[in-house]
């Protein structure tokens, strides 16, 4: 590393009294940043000084870094106030040149590709307005979210504090030049014993020429990105003192790339590399997470009237894939006991013939009565369903069916159950070969697209997949290769994928980053073509950008401070719903466990163990969870939500404990990585194999799940349902080391 450090006196030359931008008045390109003194108006910037030569307001101590043979440079400025001053602030701007509104740029998990979508005004759960259905024209569409503007020669500026980010980074792709450059920052400044975070501004000219990508201490953002839309910003300048100090520290990293998934691909190597990281909190084995979601569950099991199946939210209503329906049946009948068994069949008797329109494909949501219920989209325009929640269905149902045979329950699967799933997967299938893609809703009975665009049908990719083994269809395997071609090129071309939620417009959101992520990888268990491996490393490296990175320090006076949570692994939900929740909507997430199997590449071992721990973070004492684990300050920020009434979190707690075993032994290397909150002490060779010594450091008992494999076995891909081949279980009383021999 080469170190220079530079003392000296800086003086404030005003550029435009009360300007509200942040751009360089005098453009010169060879100047990289600029150190900036910013007066504020309650949350308005009011003065941008460019602080050069002598000073009347701050003495500046500046440090860089260059780590050697690279392109990454640390900065560290230290600003120091020479006079009492108020509604004051200090920031960086780094300057890009030769800029145009074509480059990808990033803020992780709430800036893709600039934001730069169609906005409309809607209310929460809505969906599109009437006269954006049916349009094949119709750009992806958004409720208000910070962006650059898609309008040539219109003011162009988005605002975000750390708070409302998964990784405290700004990121962008020059297309033309080929080059990709990060800028890596704190959460903020330590003031008055609080936690104060930066803002990340990032402002264009009106030219599109120039780019601004601004850290600022104090963060000030003028309005304040709310769950839907803005508010009135709470954010304010400081009052200083003589002597006061002031720090950012910003890592700017300039590297080759031609596209944007190696953007993610440097992304993923470098995301926990700028910020202190702490270890995962080991809270709850996975067998008892296992234990208190199963019960969950079963408490959800609707029985009236002669009518049973399980509510997968907290209504009687059967609600058809995304939140859990036809999902929270699996880890029932992975249990494999009769009680549970007929549980699941009275599901599937319910749920399967009574929803599904002429098309083949399911209405949203079903009530206990057998009654169609429209909510979120669909309430507005009846006939509609969300694309993803049937992508949903075929997948899981397939996987369910595969699960049986498995167990050795072929004879329990009905003709009817498989009959109805065929046609689903019929429907599909006939939808592509009329439409060339699947949308984000569907019209229920003509199997019509009702709104256009979006990734809303990824998870459709890998039940096609498995429909295709399942039901010796060649058909099926041809369109999920289409469907998988068309929707990964998009990703390569935009950044990110969307439209996934019922609850949302078409935002970018993590959904359909997991769903994608997960089709490709069963494209390549299917196939054995590792083009869908490799791209099912990009869409993970993308969906990384949707999990929080780093230790987030919340206010002391919240719940989850006051707990000492560590929201390291919490996943954000989209561009519009501003908040982390403990796991993926909905399913384990298994796929980056096998990518970590395929590739060896321990960030993806490490990407699914963080957001395994960040669910138990999320547990209440009353064995119940909440979607609610966020430190955003749009949406419950620090809180324990809502006592726990969240039934995907339930499901995915379960799946999560299911699909990925405790601990993976590698015997050939003699390696183990312990994904179950236990510690790994040792690992020796001895005569009779492999010693390990496992300590469990939790306050429960842990009955730890161990797949322990040779170079040969690790070869093969590991498929569906592949915990019911789990070497051994070990277990480990609380607080107990034990010594295990494989």
């Amino acid at each position: 590393m080469k170190k220079i450090v530079g003392s000296f006196l800086l003086c404030a030359l005003a550029l435009n009294s009360f300007s509200q931008d942040w751009l360089p008045q005098k453009r010169d390109k060879n100047v990289l940043f600029r150190l900036l003194d910013c007066q504020y108006e309650g949350a308005k910037l009011a003065n941008s000084s460019t602080i050069g030569g002598r000073s009347d307001n701050w003495d500046v101590k500046q440090e860089i870094l260059q780590k050697k043979g690279t392109n990454e440079v640390t900065y560290r400025f230290t600003f120091k106030a020479k006079r009492a001053m108020k509604d004051v602030g200090v920031a960086v701007a780094f300057d890009a040149y030769n800029w145009s509104s074509d480059n990808f740029v990033m803020i992780p998990a709430v800036v893709y590709n600039g934001n730069r979508q169609r906005i409309v005004n809607r209310e929460y759960a809505t969906g599109l307005d009437k006269t954006d259905y049916y349009r094949k024209d119709l750009a992806l569409t958004s409720n208000p979210i910070p962006q650059l503007s898609p309008e040539y020669g219109a003011k162009s500026q988005l605002e975000v504090n750390i708070s409302n980010t998964s990784t405290p980074l700004m990121a962008y792709l020059d297309r033309k030049q080929h080059k990709g450059v990060f800028l890596f920052t704190d959460q903020g400044i330590t003031w008055k014993n609080e936690v104060k975070d930066h803002a990340l501004i990032v402002e264009e000219s009106e030219d599109r020429s120039v780019a601004s990508f601004v850290v600022s201490a104090p963060g000030v953002r003028s309005r304040k990105p709310e769950f839907i839309g803005f508010s009135e910003s709470p954010d304010r300048g400081i009052s200083v003192a003589q002597g006061d100090e002031l720090q950012i520290r910003v890592t700017r990293l300039e590297f080759q790339s031609t596209d944007v998934p190696y953007l993610y691909t440097r992304f993923m190597q470098e995301r926990k590399l700028h910020v202190k990281e702490t270890a995962p909190r080991n809270l709850m084995p996975m067998s008892e997470v296992f234990t208190r979601m199963a019960k969950n569950i079963d408490e959800r099991y609707y029985a009236k009237d002669g009518v049973g199946f399980y509510c997968p939210e907290n209504a009687d209503w059967m609600s058809y894939g995304w939140v859990g329906g036809l999902i929270n049946t699996y880890p029932m009948l992975a249990l494999g006991d009769t009680a549970h068994f007929n549980r699941v069949s009275h599901t599937f008797n319910f749920a399967l013939p009574q929803g599904r329109g002429a098309s083949g494909y399911y209405y949203d949501v079903l009530g206990a009565d057998s009654q169609v219920i429209y909510r979120d989209g669909a309430k507005l325009n009846p006939g509609i369903g969300l694309t993803r929640k049937n992508a949903d269905v075929l997948y899981w149902m397939v996987k369910q069916f595969m699960l049986l045979k498995k167990q050795g329950k072929s004879s329990l699967i009905t003709k009817t159950w498989e009959n109805e799933v065929k046609q689903l997967a019929d429907a599909f299938v006939k939808t592509w070969q009329e439409e060339g893609t699947w949308g984000n809703y569907l019209a229920i009975e003509s199997g019509k697209i009702a709104a256009y665009n979006t990734t809303g049908g990824a998870m459709a990719v890998a039940g096609l997949t498995l429909a295709a083994s399942y039901f010796h269809n060649d058909q099926y395997l041809a369109v999920a290769k289409d469907a998988a071609k068309k929707y990964y090129d998009n990703f390569a071309l935009v950044g990110f994928t969307s439209g996934a939620c019922g609850d949302i417009l078409q935002n970018a959101d993590s959904e359909t980053a997991i769903a994608l992520t997960t089709s490709l990888m069963t494209l390549f268990e299917q196939t054995g073509k590792r083009e869908y491996l490799d791209q099912a490393k990009n869409l993970a490296n993308y969906t990384a950008s949707w999990t929080v990175s780093f230790p987030y320090q919340l206010p002391e006076n919240t719940a989850l401070a006051k707990l000492g949570a560590n929201l390291t692994g919490a996943v954000w939900a989209s561009t519009q719903n501003k908040h982390g929740a403990p796991g993926f909507c909905t399913q384990s997430g298994d796929v980056l466990f096998k990518l970590f199997r395929e590739t060896g590449t321990s960030l993806y071992a490490g990407l699914i163990r963080d957001v395994i721990h960040a669910h138990a973070e999320g547990i209440q004492p009353n064995g119940k969870i909440t979607e609610r684990l966020t430190y955003c300050d749009a949406d419950s920020r620090g809180s324990r939500g809502d006592g726990g009434k969240t039934g995907w979190n339930e499901t995915n707690g379960a799946l999560m404990a299911l699909e990925i075993p405790g601990l993976y032994v590698r015997k050939d290397k003699a390696t183990a990585y312990a994904f179950d909150h236990i510690l790994v002490k040792t690992v020796k060779k001895t005569s009779q194999g492999l010693s390990l010594t496992l300590h469990n450091p939790t306050a429960y008992d842990a009955n730890v799940s161990i797949l322990a494999e040779d170079a040969a076995e690790a070869a093969r891909p590991l498929g569906e349902n592949a915990f019911l081949d789990w070497n051994k279980k070990v277990n480990i009383k609380a607080g107990d080391t034990v010594v295990v021999t494989l």
